[in-house]
């Protein structure tokens, strides 16, 4: 990691830098009112005399901002964790990912990426993914289920997430007919038999992710995950693109999909029987194709 850092991007390490911006602007804003003022308007001596005291009251503004940019500065300027972090490719660290990805989904109109085991985050935020939906964003969801190896390396046998995928696909499909847009045409869901190391998502350009650590919860002792913290990345960085990278070469050698059509079916199977969660897998699974079978027909096709 490099130590030799510019004034920029410290100060935008720092996040100071929208304060720099905004005393750009007033700046253009003073010499825009001197400008006029000695500009030859002698017919109206009104206009020149409001230009002189919006530059006045303009410049008091910027030495006021100025000040407050260099006191902060002075108090961070030993911070190094700060200067590491963004230098690193992360933008801001949080500690409550729930709360981070409805505020990022609240403004989605292109684009929702998620990956995961179970799904239990993403079945709590499946109202913000519906209203993302709704305002014109496309889905792609990548998941290591529970009949394939990944999973069971990870969290065995014994896990309920059956009723997490239904909630989340439901969810999706409902906000597509209440949108007027084909489901198959918004959403793809793909199955992999890889272990995910992270869950990841990807908001826009927002990519939002972290390390976390498996323990067993409180309540039955069965291994849990647990957020350790969550970063969201800087859009230009190493680190953006390793991330998005590794998330798009699991997608492209995931194993099997979704099939929208089957899924209608084995969801209303699931809603009026009393099944047991392997009776659940099972169906879900039938649910799915390989993905073979997916390229063998788009080349028909094509």
């Amino acid at each position: 990691m490099n130590s030799k850092r510019s004034l920029w991007q410290k100060l935008q390490a720092y996040k100071l830098h929208n304060n720099v911006y905004v005393v750009m602007m007033l700046a253009v804003s003073v010499l825009g009112s001197i400008l006029i003022y000695v500009s030859p308007m002698r017919h109206n001596r009104f206009v020149p005399e409001l230009a002189l005291a919006c530059a006045t009251s303009l410049l008091a503004s910027i030495f006021s901002l100025i000040s407050d940019i260099y006191v902060k500065y002075k108090n961070q300027e030993n911070d190094k964790l700060l200067e590491g972090i963004h230098e690193f490719g992360i933008n801001d660290l949080h500690f409550n990912k729930l709360q981070l990805l409805e505020h990022l989904l609240k403004t989605c109109d292109r684009e929702v990426w998620v990956s995961g085991y179970r799904l239990i985050l993403t079945s709590k935020i499946s109202p913000s993914l519906s209203q993302a939906i709704k305002q014109g964003a496309v889905l792609k969801i990548l998941i290591s289920p529970p009949w394939m190896d990944g999973f069971q390396l990870v969290y065995g046998e014994n896990d309920r997430v059956i009723d997490n995928y239904c909630k989340v696909f439901s969810a999706i499909a409902k906000a597509c007919r209440e949108a007027g847009r084909p489901v198959e045409q918004v959403c793809e869901v793909r199955f992999t038999r890889k272990p995910l190391f992270s869950d990841t998502y990807k908001v826009d350009l927002h990519i939002v992710t972290g390390p976390y650590m498996h323990n067993r919860d409180e309540d039955d002792q069965r291994i849990t995950a647990n957020d350790f913290f969550t970063y969201n990345l800087i859009k230009k960085s190493r680190l953006y693109h390793l991330v998005e990278n590794e998330y798009m070469t699991l997608w492209e050698e995931a194993d099997s999909v979704l099939t929208w059509e089957d899924y209608a079916k084995v969801s209303e199977q699931i809603r009026i029987q009393d099944l047991r969660e392997k009776e659940k897998i099972e169906l879900m699974k039938e649910a799915s194709q390989p993905m073979g079978s997916v390229r063998e027909r788009s080349v028909k096709v094509g």
